[in-house]
């Protein structure tokens, strides 16, 4: 990969012409490469795709819910959230893998996105008119199908049309994604207030900004698959990864976002009943805090995501990175146990905002390093969505019960213990530096 072609001075100076020609092939190595166009509509299309998923999940769907289940609304949200995340667990590997096999005149990720936008859109015009829990999660969980179509092959060109030595900026830009997602779907929420009207627009915006990601990737053929040995009977030892790096680097992912999503997942209900934010600031809804920790918290994680993305990118070492990432986040996680204060919730969201940034980059950046099989690229990523996924939906569970059983500090502090470990298992890779 270190031989490839990524000069870009030879694209057209036009900006619409940069954006529809920034995948080009090599004509001398036959593989392609990256222009200018390429970061900016990866970042658009991961935003709105995560925009759509987490947007709702700091701030609308706990207002559904508690409209909906005032009474029980901590269950309520963990099971909206939980079956939607069962959901995403199970057909996020399915579409890696049948997108890694779809030969088209369009290519093989580009079918997958436009399936994806066939079932985001509608369904955003309905799920805000949920009048049950049940419908809520009914809605939600299709939600998660078709945001899944778009997730498994949006990571999937990284590895397809990235050089090498590229690839931690573009990782950077989905940590940037997952960071400024947020802001824009509590931003929405607080603007609009209307559930209808936010998934509406959110959808909206998704739709177009794929589009204009599609353009990128519109000479993105990828590479023909190798064509296997015929054998008889299923080949089960062939459906997965045989590779102890990729697995420690899956878990790794699994236990840092357990603990990120047990520390945030409950951000609305903590500021409410805890900070109770709107009695300290006359005048403001509890949707106003969210917001603005999301604001303090986005540009922590763009600034951390960029210079850690561009360290690895030089270096290519990411442990070390890592164990900064955990370190930090996990001082974050364990000052939402002590403080009781909004000064404290304010450093709390700087610190998990640093550690998520740096972790976003170099964690993804590794994890496409150790990809076992170039045939296969969808669908070993895939798995780290399935890792990432599985974490969203336990995260709200795991921290009901904590709550439940003795309160907010105790998530904090289990949050704070399972991202160490994470960190444990990174420095347990060998083929990483």
């Amino acid at each position: 990969m270190a031989n490839i072609n990524c000069d870009t001075t030879s694209l057209s100076s036009s900006p619409m012409q940069a954006i529809s020609d920034a995948v080009t092939i090599d004509e001398t190595s036959s593989k392609p490469t990256i222009g200018r166009g390429y970061y900016p509509a990866l970042i658009a299309a991961s935003t709105s795709m995560w925009a759509i998923l987490l947007g709702p999940v700091l701030s609308t769907i706990p207002n559904q819910v508690n409209t909906l289940a005032p009474h029980n609304k901590v269950a309520a949200l963990a099971m909206v959230t939980g079956i939607a995340g069962v959901v995403g667990i199970i057909t996020n590997p399915l579409i890696g893998h049948l997108s890694d096999i779809t030969n088209t005149r369009l290519g093989r990720r580009i079918p997958w996105l436009l399936g994806g936008l066939v079932v985001i859109f509608p369904v955003s015009l309905l799920i805000g008119h949920s009048r049950s829990i049940g419908e809520l999660a009914c809605w939600w969980g299709l939600l998660q199908i078709g945001a899944n179509m778009l997730m498994a092959p949006t990571s999937a060109t990284i590895p397809d049309v990235v050089p090498e030595h590229r690839r931690g900026m573009a990782s950077a830009c989905l940590g940037i994604a997952a960071a400024a997602a947020p802001v824009l779907g509590t931003g929405i929420q607080t603007l609009l207030s209307s559930p209808h009207l936010v998934y509406s627009f959110l959808g909206s915006l998704t739709v177009l900004a794929e589009i204009i990601f599609i353009f990128t990737l519109r000479h993105d053929r990828g590479h023909e698959p190798t064509a296997p040995k015929v054998r008889r009977g299923i080949q089960w030892q062939q459906l997965l990864p045989h590779s102890t790096d990729f697995w420690l680097v899956c878990g790794h992912r699994f236990l840092f976002g357990l603990g990120q999503n047990m520390a945030l997942a409950y951000l609305f209900f903590y500021l409410q009943d805890i900070i109770h934010y709107a009695t300290v600031h006359p005048g403001q809804s509890t949707d106003d805090g969210v917001l603005i920790l999301t604001a303090i918290y986005a540009p922590c994680v763009m600034v951390a995501a960029l210079i850690s993305g561009s360290i690895t990118d030089h270096t290519q070492r990411f442990k070390w990175c890592l164990t900064i990432a955990t370190l930090t986040f996990a001082l974050g996680a364990v000052l939402g146990a002590i403080t009781g204060s909004w000064s404290g919730v304010i450093v709390l969201a700087v610190l998990t905002g640093v550690g998520y940034g740096v972790y976003a980059s170099t964690s993804m950046s590794m994890a496409v390093h150790l990809l076992p099989d170039d045939n296969r690229r969808a669908r070993d990523l895939s798995l780290i969505n399935v890792a990432d996924l599985s974490s969203i939906a336990l995260g709200p569970v795991v921290a009901a019960i904590g709550i439940a059983a003795s309160g907010y500090s105790s998530v904090f502090i289990a949050a704070g213990i399972l991202v160490l470990i994470s960190g444990a298992l990174v420095l347990r890779t060998r083929s990483a530096h």
